[in-house]
């Protein structure tokens, strides 16, 4: 049975991003930075992953498509981001709990492995 996951990727300017997909492979949320190699990017996705009783999450919108979005931050800086945009705040922030819950969930024990895009 397929369950929600972490996936690291290296994006076509060669910086390596990590996104969370649902058992379905649709990305719920990504990294809110990109890092420089696969290991870093590894540490960042697991601080979420363990840190993440401490996160706050806040949705906003965006001018000019007025569309709605997520953000999950620790300690002042973003960690994780929506991967679409809403119509409607309720949505996002639907998305949101149910980001935080599947990460809560997902198994950390094995790191993915690097998928080139």
């Amino acid at each position: 049975m397929a369950l929600a996951r972490f996936q690291i990727y290296r994006s076509a300017d060669d910086a390596v991003t990590w996104r969370f997909l649902s058992a379905n492979n649709r990305s719920l949320g990504q990294a809110a930075q990109r890092f420089v190699d696969a290991e870093t990017c590894s540490r960042a996705m697991l601080e979420l992953r363990t840190r993440l009783t401490e996160t706050s999450a806040t949705t906003a919108r965006e001018t000019p498509s007025q569309l709605w979005s997520w953000r999950v931050r620790l300690a002042g800086l973003d960690l994780a981001v929506s991967s679409r945009k809403y119509h409607r705040r309720v949505q996002a922030q639907y998305a949101c709990r149910s980001f935080l819950g599947l990460v809560a969930e997902a198994q950390v024990a094995d790191l993915p492995r690097v998928v080139h895009f």
